[in-house]
């Protein structure tokens, strides 16, 4: 069973699954330390509630890099955390979408041990998986980077496993957040 996705069936028998997106913590992080301080850009974080939190879902590893910080931002996301999608406990799609991604990886010739190794411990392999196996959008910050071999890119195993991904900025677009 597929958690928080929308299916609506027409009468043509056709199903559209309604857009959901995966967070990754950089989003949040940059987006308060950076673009959209809440003392200067209070209408972004209002926005991201009022427009996009029934379509945010934020994974457990997700969760805990943005509460390690014990800042502001952690104090909005407490606050706000119910109105989002926090998944906890992967099901059996996403375990076999992991592993798929991480012998795929592990396989792959062009990263070194060490990043491999990191990936296969951090959110990004996760947020990849719950992608691949629900077919979910990844919001990152990330950029693809075909020489890449110190660090595994969201974007590289994105377009790899044909996973959709976008920006901060074309989230912003597609669920209407306007400044």
């Amino acid at each position: 069973m597929v958690p928080q996705r929308l299916i609506i069936i027409l009468k043509s028998g056709l199903r559209i699954m309604a857009n959901k997106y995966l967070v990754d913590a950089n989003i949040f992080i940059t987006a308060h330390r950076q673009y959209y301080p809440f003392d200067l850009a209070p209408s972004f974080w209002d926005q991201i509630i009022e427009k996009a939190s029934d379509k945010i879902v934020i994974i457990e590893k997700v969760d805990k890099e943005i509460v390690k910080g014990k800042d502001l931002l952690t104090d909005w996301y407490e606050s706000h955390k119910s109105s989002f999608t926090l998944l906890t406990i992967p099901e059996k799609e996403i375990l076999t979408s992991y592993s798929k991604i991480i012998n795929s990886i592990n396989v792959n010739k062009q990263y070194k041990q060490s990043a491999k190794d990191e990936f296969a411990m951090i959110a990004d392999s996760w947020l990849c998986a719950y992608g691949l196996a629900y077919d979910y959008t990844i919001v990152t910050l990330e950029k693809f980077d075909p020489d890449a071999r110190k660090r595994i890119m969201i974007p590289n195993v994105c377009i790899e496993f044909g996973i959709k991904y976008i920006d901060l900025f074309n989230f912003m677009r597609q669920v209407s957040i306007r400044l």
